[in-house]
């Protein structure tokens, strides 16, 4: 034992280091190792000597040393804790005698372990990815904590999709614990039908009303009524091996089927033509019968078969009338994180749920923080039979939307913090400016409220009618999809005023911190520029739609201004996407897809005389994102 404090052990003690962390079997954990040695160096000073066990005896390691066991290993079974006892994606940490055990069932769960014990024994955070974003919290020492906790994380999949790729992604992805052991799959299952099938079996598809175009071919739904259709799925599913989880998720966009045999699996019955084919139909009823029958048929073949589906678009609602699914069906649920009813149908229908949510499509690069909507929400849907989420996407905007992906992967990893602690924590790594910065997420937080941009789910759901969003799409004949809208509104939502507070509550935290010359305060000023530069890309951005936009465009606006404009902030996202503000690869692409004029080759107008004369309209641009 310690001579001083001889009843206690020590990782480190008054910035000495009293640990070595023993490799017990090459690679395997290294990530962890290296994730673990440098928090505790950040948190203490002190820099934890790795060692391999078969050096540990040579070396003399002092007794009174704590050896801390990364992963599986001899030295891990010789503690009686072996692989074979952990569960699929379980993490184990314990302490036994002067050994702390970190490992699990995989080089993933491996690192949850790390994580926990981080989490637990210092307070570490990941606030957004890279080391600015990682929040350490300062001590001299770390005594060795009386634990022995094995966890598995709470959801069987757990993704949190991201456009932006790179190693200080996927470590801030892993130490909130995202990964899976789920054997569903899910994703528009029929995208390669049309051009496969179409031409020999026109009968397998939906046709297009008098006067309507087909959608594009990726985008073309299925005759549900066609039991041929049914015959083809099953002879697809046999060649794949006929595995116990099967995808028959719907194509994404407008073009659903009007046949006879498909208008009479419907309820409500006699709805309209055109709301069916454009998607604004309740379709859920032809969906539950197609999908009942379909199962029926290929659990003859394979009693344990189960379909995976979304329950999205025109047939996101919960089956009406007492319409029940039957036993197998797994439900990716897409709504808004308004439908606790229709959450709590589906769940009733003892189908197996995972939540699908598009929510962060909304508001473009804004900071549209629906906060406690969204995590009240989340933690709804895991005490209601939530066995999984998938989100799409992580766009990349951490200066501004940061703070939806911590509370998102935080809730995941400990599902017992409310909001408020999750934003607490957030705001911490600001050290004595985080009264402010919770004001200034507070700002944000309300006027996203009264913003409400429609969120999408197939087509666009509206929020509030009398929100800022739809007002201001109505007064100016704006896009209303929430894939492309958020951009189009930046002139009209965020105005000079508008970001002057924002701006005016950051110049108060760097107030608060200006005398401070310590390495923290250094880091909360940094910390500070970061949500700044946020805003500040969004003001470039504003203004670069609002003379890209033949609509907002100023009168007098020249083609040399813009392209002005939209160099200088092509060069400004270049500069803060090295430090996660943005993510410039991902953005660019957004922007690509959705056509939005922040280039000059995605512009038009600029040969007219008269400003916003001509152009696309808001339902011309919307048109876009509809499949037609």
């Amino acid at each position: 034992m310690l001579k001083d404090h001889e009843n206690n052990l020590y990782l480190v003690y008054k910035g000495e280091s009293r640990a070595v962390i023993v490799r017990q079997n090459g690679a395997i954990g290294k990530e962890a190792i290296d994730e673990l040695r440098s928090r505790i160096r950040k948190a203490t000073g002190a820099d934890l000597p790795v060692v391999d066990a078969e050096e540990l005896e040579r070396l003399d390691v002092p007794e009174s040393h704590i050896r801390i066991l990364v992963g599986p290993g001899p030295m891990t079974e010789a503690a009686g804790i072996r692989p074979a006892d952990l569960e699929k994606e379980a993490y184990r940490v314990a302490v036994r005698d002067n050994r702390l055990v970190l490992t699990g069932a995989s080089n993933a769960a491996i690192l949850y372990a790390v994580s926990y014990f981080l989490d637990e024994s210092i307070g570490v955070r990941y606030l957004w990815p890279g080391e600015l974003g990682t929040y350490v919290p300062r001590r001299d020492t770390l005594e060795l904590p009386d634990m022995d906790v094995t966890r598995q994380p709470e959801a069987e999949q757990r993704r949190l999709r991201t456009i932006e790729k790179g190693p200080e992604i996927e470590r801030w992805l892993g130490v909130h614990l995202m990964g899976s052991r789920s054997q569903f799959a899910f994703g528009h299952a029929f995208t390669a039908w049309y051009d496969k099938y179409g031409k020999a079996h026109p009968e397998y598809f939906a046709q297009p009303p008098a006067g309507q175009k087909q959608v594009l071919s990726e985008r073309v739904k299925l005759d549900l009524s066609n039991e041929a259709v049914d015959d083809v799925i099953i002879r697809e599913w046999q060649a794949a091996g006929s595995p116990d989880n099967w995808n028959v998720s719907p194509n994404d966009g407008s073009g659903f089927c009007i046949s006879a045999g498909c208008l009479a699996m419907d309820e409500p019955a006699g709805q309209s033509i055109d709301a069916i084919w454009k998607a604004e139909g309740q379709l859920t009823a032809r969906y539950v019968k197609f999908w009942n029958r379909l199962l029926g048929k290929m659990r003859v073949l394979n009693p344990n078969v189960t379909l995976s589906t979304y329950a999205y678009s025109s047939y996101k609602e919960p089956p009406p009338n007492g319409l029940k699914l039957k036993d197998g069906m797994v439900i990716g649920f897409v709504h808004t994180f308004q439908a606790y009813e229709q959450w709590q149908g589906w769940h009733d229908t003892v189908a197996k749920l995972f939540l699908r949510p598009n929510w962060w499509h909304s508001g473009a690069i804004a900071p549209n923080l629906m906060l406690h909507a969204t995590g009240n929400y989340f933690k709804f849907a895991q005490q209601h039979g939530m066995i999984g989420f998938d989100f799409d996407s992580i766009m990349g905007y951490w200066g501004t939307q940061g703070l939806n992906y911590y509370l998102i992967a935080r809730l995941s990893a400990r599902p017992e913090l409310s909001v408020d602690d999750v934003i607490a924590e957030y705001a911490s790594a600001f050290g004595k400016a985080a009264p402010i910065i919770q004001d200034y997420i507070g700002y944000w937080e309300r006027f996203s409220e009264k913003t409400a941009y429609n969120v999408s789910a197939g087509n666009g759901v509206t929020m509030d009618p009398n929100g800022r969003f739809e007002t201001v799409v109505r007064q100016y004949d704006l896009p209303g999809s929430p894939l492309n809208s958020g951009w189009y509104t930046l002139p009209y939502l965020y105005t000079d005023s508008v970001l002057g507070e924002a701006y005016a509550l950051l110049d108060r935290a760097d107030q608060t911190v200006a005398g401070d010359s310590d390495d923290g305060a250094e880091e909360v000023k940094q910390r500070i520029a970061f949500l700044r530069e946020g805003l500040r890309h969004l003001e470039l951005t504003r203004e670069v739609i609002r003379y890209g936009y033949e609509k907002s465009r100023p009168d007098g606006a020249t083609r040399e201004q813009f392209i002005a404009k939209s160099e200088e902030l092509d060069r400004y996202r270049k500069e803060i996407s090295a430090r996660h503000v943005i993510s410039y690869d991902a953005l660019l692409s957004s922007e690509q897809r959705r056509s939005i004029p922040t280039v000059l080759s995605r512009t038009t107008g600029w040969d007219r005389t008269t400003p916003g004369a001509g152009g696309p309209s808001g339902a011309e641009l919307d048109e876009q994102f509809r499949g037609l």
